[in-house]
């Protein structure tokens, strides 16, 4: 049965109060209605999911496991490594006796690496106690008392010499006055070496190649 649209006009209604009518009437039937009675054509916002909000914050290239956290910078910098200085045996120490001047400022460090904590400050031209040497390091007895390490630098650590001595025994040829020194090559008996500096209980001899290294006193005669 179809609605006869011109009723109103010709019950003869004036048509600004049926339209008045018509207005009240709708709004008081959408205000009886409740959410659930929305038709399902209606558009209503969908909140914001929790996958969809950790996606989000996901960076580009990384895919988020279902109840991992999220990843923020903060976190990334507390996963930079750290890195540990090799703890120091006392055995790498190689015993020697020598009065050194030094060349230069420098720090004298409770252990032999320039990490290590300082001990006090020793200046250029004052002389120190050598008592051992590591690799890169001379072990050294202050004015204090006090054991200490300064680096090999910062000391006169080879005494200029000019001699030719004779091998008694077979040596390497270190790169550093210390049994740690990386070996360079090897020197045989009975053959002459020429030594031209002297270096705690090494000798720096220059071989005919050119080839400038230390080797152990106890191997000339």
């Amino acid at each position: 049965m179809g609605i006869d649209r011109n009723f109103p006009t010709r019950i003869g209604l004036p048509a600004a109060i049926i339209a008045a009518a018509v207005c009240i009437f709708t709004t008081a039937v959408f205000a009886a209605m409740g959410e659930s009675d929305v038709p399902s054509t209606s558009l209503v916002p969908a909140a914001p999911s929790a996958s969809a909000s950790g996606a989000a914050s996901a960076p580009a290239g990384e895919s988020m496991a279902p109840g991992s956290p999220v990843k923020t910078p903060a976190a990334a910098a507390t996963r930079k490594k750290t890195v540990r200085r090799a703890k120091f045996n006392a055995s790498e120490v190689e015993p020697a006796k020598a009065r050194l001047k030094l060349l230069e400022d420098s720090w004298a460090y409770v252990e032999p690496a320039d990490t290590s904590a300082h001990v006090e400050r020793v200046h250029k031209g004052k002389y120190v106690i050598v008592t051992g040497s590591t690799r890169y390091f001379v072990r050294v007895k202050l004015k204090s008392g006090k054991t200490a390490y300064v680096e090999q630098s910062a000391v006169d650590l080879v005494r200029p010499t000019d001699k030719i001595f004779r091998l008694t025994s077979n040596a390497p040829v270190l790169d550093r006055p210390n049994h740690l020194g990386k070996k360079l090559a090897e020197v045989h008996t009975p053959h002459d070496v020429h030594v031209v500096g002297v270096a705690l209980n090494y000798m720096k001899i220059r071989m005919r190649s050119g080839l400038e290294g230390y080797i152990p006193a106890t191997a000339l005669q």
